[in-house]
């Protein structure tokens, strides 16, 4: 036999009955009454025709068949709250009435089996635990208390009332286990219980400060882009002065000489207007702050966008960027617009590295390798010192002067690189470029299916991204 029981005081709404603890438990039990009906049925029946163990005749395997019977109208009602719903009141109700036939149907097979004596009493106990573990106290209690009253009043009933001593003093023990199991059990319940509530708390507040963090790492992100855009405003400036010059002299040209309004000439202006035009399309799409999405999209893309942006900063101008794309880099899950930014964060760092270079090279490399495509960015500029190569991608750690650099654009990389499972590194490259110095970063993004999340930082484990303890894994 089986005790059903209910989670307590838990209101539910009908529309959410299938996911309440107050339901699954019960679905759980009316599982295990099929288990102890057919048991008492096929062991009544056993007894019955063969063993004779007992005086019960049929009683006992007509009684596990009555088990199964009702267990099959709790099915059903549950099915019922399953598909349109129930309150909480309604299956409270239900889990109080399978408790109260599980005690009579348990009652009576320990009278048919000995009553004191019976190798069923022990089942009280196992009720008492769970009626413990699944009741408040006031109820476990109650429970048994009722099944001390239904045992004492079938005893009478049936005319076994324990006479001789030793039968009195096993029921005394009875009573006293059943009572000191409910105690002993509820005592563990209460701590177990308030741990979990403690547990969910924590989890709560684990979880607001991850959505904090979360929202904070994106401020800093759209921070990072902003510093980049200011940072390049001069070179804008200058992309969409060009346009409107050409417009001006050419308005200034039909203003005194109307008749050259031509369809060529208007053709003209339209041309600049798209040019100022994709100049803030590139701008308005870099700076948005909305999520990353995940794309199928190639590396040198990303390369090639990120540097179409880049070229409104005046310092490249000075520069000789080389590329070196592999042509035959396969397309792979990405986030392009975080990519971008990890390709301009580092472009950035290495024109602010070659302003004092003599000869200043960029080159911007792709290649495939072990399963992963590798983008290398290499430049002629001062190098990075050993000293600094363990902190270089710690949050607001910056080598720059004061007020030139936030210190979070290798941070945000790293953050970045991390969610496509991947690494970054940094190496000094001496006899590099053409026979000068500088440094190399070299970012490692794996082929293959992208995840985002914990997930995809677990990945970023077995693929030996770097961290600023062990920069370069």
């Amino acid at each position: 036999m089986t005790v059903v029981s209910s989670i307590p005081s838990e209101k539910v709404a009908a529309s959410g009955s299938r996911s309440s603890p107050l339901y699954l438990e019960q679905v759980w039990l009316v599982r295990l009454r099929w288990v102890a009906g057919a048991v008492a049925a096929g062991v009544g029946l056993l007894d019955w025709q063969y063993a004779q163990w007992f005086s019960s005749t049929a009683a006992i395997p007509i009684l596990g068949a009555v088990i199964l019977a009702y267990n099959v109208i709790f099915w059903w009602q549950l099915r019922v709250a399953r598909t349109h719903g129930s309150s909480a009141a309604n299956l409270k109700g239900l889990a109080w009435l399978q408790i109260l036939l599980d005690l009579a149907c348990l009652t009576c097979l320990t009278l048919w089996t000995g009553g004191y004596r019976s190798p069923l009493t022990g089942l009280y106990v196992l009720h008492m635990v769970f009626a413990s573990l699944l009741l408040p106290r006031v109820m476990a209690f109650a429970v048994c208390g009722a099944a001390i009253i239904m045992l004492q009043l079938g005893l009478a009933l049936t005319n076994n009332w324990p006479t001789d001593r030793a039968t009195q003093l096993v029921a005394a023990g009875w009573v006293v286990a059943l009572l000191s199991t409910v105690y002993l059990a509820n005592r563990i319940t209460r701590s177990l219980r308030e741990n979990q509530r403690r547990l969910k708390r924590q989890n709560r507040r684990i979880r607001a400060m991850s959505a904090r963090l979360r929202r904070q790492q994106q401020a800093l992100i759209q921070q990072e882009k902003l510093v980049a855009m200011g940072q390049m405003a001069a070179g804008v400036a200058h992309e969409v002065a060009n346009p409107l010059a050409s417009m001006d002299g050419l308005l200034q040209l039909l203003e005194r000489r109307p008749e050259r309004v031509t369809p060529e000439n208007l053709m003209k202006l339209r041309e600049q207007i798209a040019r100022i035009n994709q100049i803030v399309r590139q701008l308005t799409s870099f700076a948005h702050p909305g999520d990353h999405g995940w794309e199928t999209s190639s590396l040198n893309e990303v390369v090639k966008r990120a540097m179409n942006v880049i070229r409104f900063d005046q310092r490249l101008k000075d520069v000789k960027v080389e590329y070196e794309l592999d042509g035959e880099l396969p397309a792979s899950p990405l986030q392009p617009v975080a990519l971008e930014q990890v390709v301009i964060n580092l472009v950035i760092n290495a024109l602010d590295a070659m302003e004092e270079s003599v000869e200043k090279r960029l080159i911007l490399r792709t290649r495939q390798a072990e399963g992963a495509c590798v983008l290398e960015i290499q430049d002629t500029g001062h190098g990075v010192a050993k000293e600094h190569v363990g902190r270089l991608f710690e949050p607001f750690f910056t080598t720059k002067p004061v007020g030139k650099g936030t210190g979070l654009g290798l941070s945000i990389s790293y953050s970045l690189i991390r969610k496509h499972g991947g690494a970054i590194r940094v190496e000094n490259v001496e006899g590099g470029v053409r026979g000068g110095s500088g440094a190399k970063f070299v970012v490692t993004i794996p082929l293959g299916q992208a995840g985002q999340g914990a997930s995809r930082e677990r990945e970023a484990v077995s693929h030996g991204i770097s961290t600023p303890e062990n920069p370069g894994a």
